[in-house]
């Protein structure tokens, strides 16, 4: 016992430093965006450098002999931190992936619930309004009012782009003033969601009988934790994409009901995943 109350303090620096040095890697590799915003890359690194530091101030401790004599007490609590931070380095190092579903699954999914731009998509959705349906209810005057309140002139020409850095933005446009755009050319990429995925998801309209699938991003205002996708119902007469995998979308926007995105997809393309994946949630 007298051995490993010495070679627990011991153990404890080491841990530290393998903690430090992993967020680090963490931040530097930019693995970090898996899991947090960027803004959150500085804390990290932070984070990390703070974790060094302690180690080598334990470690100068030890040259010093300040713990020659650590009591059997001291030397359990010490081994215990020690095993609760390599435990973190690992999970920190280890190369697991959660596939999108499998993050999205454990999203807020309740339909109605205040989850995002898209929260209640389906709100004004009928089981048989279909696009053609829905756009002859009246043509949208160019200048519409937003949720804010106040109104914009919404360009309905032009292909719009959805990026990783305007994505959520976009969304929350699109959403507001649907009718302005409905018809206009969309170009996204995402992750493709199966009608039965879909279907639990608050942010996603729901994929009738017209539609083979949905795309989406997970958006993300604090971390992976509270992660939930926002998405389109897409209409493709090709073969529907494998789920989760990357695809780009380009085709025509329609506004189904009152809220629910659709694309009529004219061309669907299985790509490379964005690095980031992540969109960030603005409030």
């Amino acid at each position: 016992m007298k051995l490993l109350d010495r070679l627990a303090p011991v153990a404890e620096s080491l841990s530290l430093a393998c903690l430090g040095a992993g967020l680090l890697w963490l931040s530097l590799s930019g693995r970090y965006a898996s899991f947090v915003p960027p803004s959150a890359r500085l804390g990290i690194i932070l984070s990390g450098a703070g974790l060094l530091a302690c180690s080598l101030a334990l470690s100068a401790r030890l040259g010093a002999g300040e713990h020659e004599h650590t009591d059997s007490e001291h030397g359990r609590r010490a081994l215990t931190r020690a095993l609760v931070a390599l435990l973190a380095s690992a999970l920190i190092v280890l190369p697991f992936r959660v596939s999108p579903s499998e993050l999205a699954s454990t999203a807020w999914s309740a339909r109605g619930a205040d989850a995002g731009p898209a929260s209640g998509l389906d709100a004004g959705d009928d089981e048989g309004t279909s696009a053609s349906s829905s756009s002859s209810e009246g043509d949208a005057s160019p200048t519409t009012t937003s949720q804010s309140g106040g109104t914009s002139q919404v360009p309905s020409t032009g292909t719009l782009e959805l990026t990783t850095d305007n994505f959520y933005g976009q969304v929350e446009e699109l959403i507001a003033n649907g009718r302005a755009h409905d018809g206009q050319h969309i170009d996204l990429v995402g992750f493709v969601v199966s009608p039965e995925a879909a279907r639990g998801q608050a942010s996603i309209p729901r994929v009738t009988e017209e539609e083979s699938f949905a795309v989406a991003r997970m958006a993300i205002w604090c971390c992976a934790a509270d992660a939930y996708p926002v998405g389109f119902a897409v209409r493709w007469s090709g073969p529907a994409p494998e789920a989760d995998s990357w695809v780009r979308v380009s085709g025509t926007l329609r506004v189904r009901g009152t809220k629910a995105l659709v694309i009529e997809a004219d061309s669907v393309e299985v790509t490379d995943a964005p690095n980031p994946e992540f969109v960030i949630q603005s409030r």
